[in-house]
């Protein structure tokens, strides 16, 4: 009888030692799998910053270098704008409405493009071109599927005026006059 209860204590010990492993092997697994997802979202997110970091130096405004002949420099540079609405159909817009923001205008491959930004930060990024008599620019389709498009002429007293044209997803408009002053 002795013999027995020991044995079935041994047979009761060893089982129970075998699922706590058997647990603490799941665990490790489970921890490992957990230690390699976020190992590999450590790579993303370092790629991404790598990313960022590239398209921060292209967008650097304070960087204006142009090649000599193709532009007049200066159309690059921080401007004052204000914006002034003179015609529209969209709902929650008015006719002499007014904006005021800042643009970082610079020059890069070939484009121009125009940091708009509200409050201090950016709010509206365009490129686009100048013919030598204009500069047209445009943002791309934003999420919610609004596009703006503005064409800019160089005034006499090296201040710049043009419009810019928003066109909603439910395919209304705004018109704004546009007045850019210098910094």
């Amino acid at each position: 009888m002795k013999k027995i209860l020991l044995f079935l204590l041994t047979i009761l010990l060893f089982s129970c030692s075998n699922e706590q492993e058997q647990k603490l092997k799941e665990r490790n697994l489970a921890l490992d799998k957990l230690r390699d997802s976020l190992v590999i979202k450590e790579r993303e997110l370092n790629l991404k910053a790598q990313e960022l970091d590239k398209r921060e130096q292209m967008l650097d405004t304070t960087n204006t270098n142009m090649p000599e002949g193709i532009v007049n420099p200066n159309l690059t540079g921080k401007w004052q704008v204000k914006m002034t609405c003179v015609e529209t159909n969209c709902s929650g817009s008015a006719i002499g409405d007014v904006r005021n923001e800042q643009w970082n205008i610079a020059y890069r491959n070939d484009l121009f493009i125009v940091e708009g930004l509200a409050d201090g930060a950016v709010n509206t990024l365009y490129t686009g071109l100048y013919n030598g008599q204009e500069m047209q620019l445009n943002s791309g389709a934003s999420s919610a599927g609004t596009t703006i498009s503005i064409v800019l002429t160089p005034a006499e007293n090296g201040n710049m005026v043009g419009r810019r044209e928003v066109t909603q997803a439910g395919g209304c408009k705004i018109f704004y006059r546009l007045n850019l002053n210098k910094l």
